[in-house]
């Protein structure tokens, strides 16, 4: 039996439903007669624009719902399986009830906006896909909290490790404890760090081991260190991606909800 997801959710009841949808719109569309040119004005424009309303409002409102569900895995699944499905039919229904009459007014401001929004829904999709589960992963399922403290604990004995080490050792060790995840979020969206100085130090003490058997405990210390930075740069990488993407896709939303406010209030005054 194939276990239910985003997509096969109740054996797609909600592209199902999506479906059935965009071709009842479109159907209504192509058979539609109008005396003008189509446009959101029509009897079947005025129909279009209330359904995509009542969507918009809905698919807003999952963002609240989804936190009261973030407990409850399966109901999870069916709201945002149906938050994917019914937003791409939105696109449909919104094209459709434009009449394709497209221009420099608040009623194409509102369309552009939808469609904005459920582009980068779908962009999101694509992360909320791969990246939860890897950031869950790098970090051996424990949280970041827990790596930093590895990593405090581990220069805490390293303290104790380099007491008779050589002044090199020292202030390589010093250097590397200094080192910071991320030295800038330019790194961090590229989730590169040049000239790290806890790789540097690894690199280092290796060269050194070749004369000095003393150090290798040390060495073993910035080994795990060096790994355990890596975990934490790898998470925060992909959290910058989750964390832009939600900067946009939220506002955006927002600014369809004015729009749309805007467009029906015009529409019932001026026309």
């Amino acid at each position: 039996m194939i276990q239910d997801n985003l997509f096969n959710y109740k054996r797609f009841v909600f592209l199902k439903w999506a479906l059935l949808l965009t071709l009842i719109s479109s159907f209504a569309y192509l058979f539609d007669q109008p005396r003008i040119n189509a446009n959101g004005g029509t009897w079947l424009g005025y129909t279009l624009g209330t359904i995509g309303a009542l969507l918009i409002l809905w698919l807003m409102w999952f963002g609240v719902r989804k936190r009261q569900y973030a407990n409850e895995a399966g109901n999870l699944r069916g709201w945002v399986s149906a938050h994917i499905y019914l937003g791409l039919a939105l696109s449909i229904v919104a094209t459709l009830h434009t009449g394709f009459q497209i221009g420099w007014n608040v009623h194409s401001l509102a369309y552009v906006l939808t469609m904005a929004t459920i582009g980068t829904g779908v962009w999101g999709l694509s992360f909320y896909l791969r990246y939860p589960a890897e950031m869950s992963n790098v970090l051996n399922r424990q949280s970041p909290e827990q790596i930093v403290e590895q990593i405090q604990a581990l220069d805490r004995e390293a303290q104790k490790q380099i007491k008779n080490a050589s002044g090199l050792i020292g202030r390589v060790i010093a250097a590397s404890h200094k080192q910071n995840i991320y030295p800038n979020r330019k790194s961090q969206r590229k989730g590169v760090v040049k000239d790290c100085a806890t790789e540097k130090a690894v690199n280092d003490l290796q060269q050194e081991m070749t004369r000095v058997d003393s150090l290798s405990d040390i060495y073993r210390n910035q080994v795990q260190r060096l790994r355990a930075l890596k975990q934490l740069r790898r998470y925060y990488h992909l959290r910058y991606w989750l964390e832009l993407w939600l900067s946009i896709h939220v506002p955006l939303s927002f600014g369809l909800l004015a729009a749309l406010i805007a467009h029906v209030l015009s529409v019932f005054i001026y026309w």
